[in-house]
């Protein structure tokens, strides 16, 4: 039987007796790498002075997306050392895309986001990251220090759904504005030194310079009233103060293609992570505040799902540790992997990097088959203990949601849409 089954497949010619040459790109006439510099003043800090990072991006090449950076420099002006707990993201709280006039994306509590998805990677891209940044805090007692009166040269690449995606874009036709609002205070990205401030803010670049002959193509189809659709994903963050540990919350934003759901919880950290656990990287769990943070305790697994008007997910509520890791690896798309990993050990999990996830597409890999919660029907994440004597006086004070769904950004002639 088997061998009536290979007699009947096709043959195809092998990369390695295949001698024909990689295509090339000749049209591509030339690429620059730049650097764009934001508008108005050049230092910012979150205790005095300018909060918000304005820089625009424009010109009459194609932005490569891959290639954007933004680099700065950390100045120290306190009396005290400045103790780095994760990438330089940590210092924003807030981005925002705007393209020719259209808000893309608009991200709230930007460094928890950017953080949770961090540690959605693996961690040997993360120790690679830190070249660019610095040393995150791992759960011990090192922490990257800036002495007083020093300054550091930092980077980070964006989290933005629309520079992730693949697709080049002409700035000709869609100018870019790039906004990051400093943290509220200037203890919520780091302790120790009260007083910094950055300065020589850069968004590094690189652009593509095309032939006339492709260029005035793209510049007819346009001109001709069509379109250039760019698929792109983005992330709404919301959070709400919860004072109980049974709680359901009601989620008022509804998109067209919802991909899937992220859910966090801020509570007291334990007292030996008091100083290293912010808003931004505290991804809390009730086992956090065992004798030694992120041991197992039965009676302190979590329940949850998310319903979506008659629609449950999971049927069946998560309710342990084990199942809701399990579920944020299919989210992910690596939960058959024998190499792609995520950047938590077990004790972490289970104290300060508790991530929960629902994915609510069709087809895992496949575009656009995430759920349309534009019909009217109410989202609501319920949450409970699972044993409620044993978690008496074990409460969370926050409870975050990030949704992320399937955007379209479509470029016209006359100007943007952004479809979501």
């Amino acid at each position: 039987m088997v061998e009536s089954h290979a007699n009947s497949i096709d043959d195809y010619l092998i990369e390695g007796l295949s001698f024909k040459l990689t295509p090339g790109a000749s049209y591509v006439t030339n690429r620059r790498s730049v650097s764009f510099y934001p508008s108005g003043s050049d230092s910012y800090s979150s205790a005095s002075g300018v909060k918000v990072i304005k820089i625009k991006v424009n010109g009459t090449d194609w932005l490569d997306p891959s290639t954007v950076k933004v680099m700065f420099t950390i100045n120290n002006t306190g009396s005290a050392d400045m103790n780095f707990l994760s990438g330089v993201h940590s210092f924003f709280r807030r981005l925002r895309v705007v393209c020719n006039g259209q808000i893309v994306e608009d991200i709230d509590d930007y460094n928890r986001v950017c953080e949770m998805f961090n540690v959605l990677q693996s961690s040997s891209v993360r120790n690679n990251d830190e070249i660019e940044s610095v040393q995150r805090w791992d759960g011990g007692t090192t922490l990257e220090k800036l002495a007083t009166a020093k300054s550091r040269t930092v980077g980070m690449k964006l989290c933005s759904g629309l520079l992730n995606q693949t697709k080049m874009l002409p700035i000709r036709y869609c100018p870019l504005e790039i906004e990051l609002e400093l943290v509220n205070q200037v203890g919520d990205s780091q302790h120790g030194s009260t007083a910094w401030n950055i300065s020589d803010v850069q968004l590094k670049c690189d652009l593509c310079t095309l032939d006339n002959a492709l260029e005035n193509s793209y510049a007819k189809h346009l001109f001709e009233g069509k379109s250039l659709p760019i698929n792109y994903s983005t992330y709404i963050s919301q959070s709400q103060v919860v004072t109980d540990f049974t709680f359901n919350v009601n989620v008022a934003r509804a998109v067209t293609r919802l991909k899937s759901i992220f859910l966090t919880m801020l509570g007291a950290p334990s007292s030996t992570q008091t100083n290293n656990l912010k808003e931004f990287n505290n991804f809390w769990h009730p086992m956090s505040s065992e004798t030694a943070p992120g041991d197992y305790n039965a009676g302190k697994e979590v329940e949850l799902h998310v319903q979506i008007g008659s629609k449950v997910y999971p049927e069946y509520p998560i309710r342990s540790v084990s199942e809701s890791f399990s579920q944020l690896r299919k989210t992910m798309g690596i939960h058959q992997s024998p190499f792609h990993s995520l950047d938590v050990t077990g004790k972490q999990y289970r104290s300060y990097k508790f991530i929960a996830s629902v994915d609510t597409e069709k087809v895992l890999e496949a575009g656009f088959t995430g759920l349309n919660t534009r019909a009217g029907d109410l989202m609501t994440i319920k949450v409970k203990p699972t044993d409620k004597v044993e978690m008496a006086t074990t409460k969370p004070t926050k409870f975050f949601t990030v949704l992320h769904s399937d955007n379209i950004l479509e470029i016209r002639e006359s100007g943007i849409t952004v479809f979501d």
